[in-house]
């Protein structure tokens, strides 16, 4: 969502969302947090809205909820309870929706995302809210497109390309599957180190998050 200041510029709302539980001890989250710092520097009439994904109340994806997400695709009409579960749904999705940029910053895990924000983005997916068919029966995605700042670290280093990354693969395919495209990433590998070599670690990838922020 977007709406004209005083002059004529556009006042974005950004949306971080954050995916490693360890809080002030995460450097993915203190990468981002360096990336959001320069950005509001630069562009001190935005907005920054912070949705931590270990402490949000995401509903449970049970089987009211599965129930709910497939009535509409068979004819079968919502109960009451099924009627609640969709409507929390939607109410996430809408914040999503509401926000014309988005940043996610995440570490990966086995190969791929800490369950929890698997979990939120599971709730975000959803047919004929975030994606649908076009005539030819083919996926669409139903979110208008807006930038999308990936912020990734790995304790291990990949090649390009790599079948083992589940993480940018799954985030990149996953966000077009709902409509945006503009995708951008920053990626940081080999972050388990002694804490002399971290600290100097993470000051760079700070830097290097702070220099891509102009291009937010």
């Amino acid at each position: 969502m977007t709406q004209d200041g005083a002059g004529g510029s556009r006042l974005m709302q950004v949306l971080h969302v954050i995916g490693s539980p360890k809080g002030e001890a995460s450097a993915s989250t203190r990468m981002a947090e360096a990336f959001l710092d320069q950005y509001c520097l630069e562009n001190p009439h935005d907005s920054v809205t912070t949705l931590d994904v270990w402490s949000a109340d995401l509903p449970e994806y049970d089987g009211e909820l599965a129930a709910a997400k497939l009535a509409p695709l068979i004819g079968e009409p919502l109960t009451p309870t099924q009627i609640a579960a969709w409507d929390r749904v939607l109410a996430i999705v809408e914040t999503f929706a509401s926000h014309s940029k988005i940043v996610i910053s995440t570490p990966m895990w086995n190969f791929a995302l800490p369950y929890r924000l698997k979990h939120y983005i599971d709730l975000l997916v959803q047919p004929g809210v975030t994606f649908g068919l076009d005539d030819a029966f083919e996926h669409i995605g139903l979110l208008d497109d807006r930038p999308v700042q990936l912020i990734l670290t790995r304790s291990s280093a990949f090649t390009d390309e790599s079948p083992d990354d589940f993480q940018l693969s799954y985030l990149t395919h996953i966000l077009g599957f709902i409509g945006l495209h503009d995708v951008k990433s920053l990626v940081f590998e080999g972050t388990t180190l002694p804490d002399d070599q971290r600290e100097e670690f993470l000051t760079r990838a700070c830097e290097q998050c702070r220099l891509a922020a102009a291009g937010f």
